[in-house]
């Protein structure tokens, strides 16, 4: 074989291979990517069921006239109440999830165990609820765990965004306010139902507020100064 010929065929050997080590790279992301898909499935099917519990335990109002049904409904407004709270909560929670899934490209052992601890909280949700619901008035001990509990959902899930970034899980093209320091946003939303835990002494009822409230100005802060960078229009579509 002539010079020319065992360069060539040299050339076309390394071509061959470069073109398999790609190939065998593509499937194993593809793999990975689908591995990520299922765990998002399988979070989304027991946040399903936990939303679904909310509703099975609401009382039934009663009344053989107009005026007694709706009697007994407004006995039970705490109840329908407390349901709608977790519902908007639950379904938050599952929306701040399901924006970060879908930029996951691969899951590893530490992501799927953050991911069960989250779901626990989540299947934990629909049991704190009825705590919430038991006895005539709201404590400031029921409004605590209840809280506490929406607190520890955000901050497990800021620390599964802080993992994925850090370890390069994201695939290409995740949203800068997520990938980038995307954690704090969640850190700093967490952080406003924990704050609310103290000033319900003070506020009563109107510490519910506070959850919309300390996240809005916490996380404008953040992103005034630097800290996040601001989630910009379409970058989810």
């Amino acid at each position: 074989m002539t010079p020319e010929g065992s360069a060539k065929a040299t050339d076309q050997a390394t071509e061959q291979s470069a073109a398999e080590a790609e190939r065998r790279a593509t499937i194993a992301a593809e793999i990975a990517r689908g591995a990520a898909e299922r765990l998002s499935f399988f979070s989304d099917a027991v946040v399903a069921i936990a939303i679904t519990l909310l509703a099975i335990e609401l009382p039934v109002p009663q009344g053989d006239t107009d005026a007694a049904f709706l009697h007994s409904l407004g006995e039970e407004s705490f109840a329908y109440i407390t349901f709608l709270i977790s519902f908007i909560a639950i379904a938050n929670h599952w929306a701040a999830h399901h924006r970060v899934f879908r930029y996951v490209g691969r899951a590893d052992r530490g992501l799927v165990l953050l991911n069960l601890v989250w779901l626990l909280l989540i299947v934990l949700t629909p049991f704190i609820t009825e705590v919430v619901r038991e006895g005539d008035d709201l404590t400031w001990i029921r409004f605590g765990l209840y809280s506490l509990t929406q607190a520890l959902l955000l901050f497990v899930l800021a620390v599964m965004v802080s993992r994925m970034s850090t370890r390069g899980l994201f695939v290409d093209g995740t949203p800068e306010s997520l990938a980038r320091r995307g954690w704090i946003s969640m850190a700093l939303t967490g952080a406003g139902f924990l704050l609310s835990i103290p000033f319900f002494p003070l506020l009563r009822a109107w510490s519910f507020a506070l959850w919309i409230a300390l996240p809005i100005v916490f996380n404008r802060i953040a992103v005034a100064v630097g800290l996040v960078a601001p989630h910009r229009h379409g970058e989810d579509d």
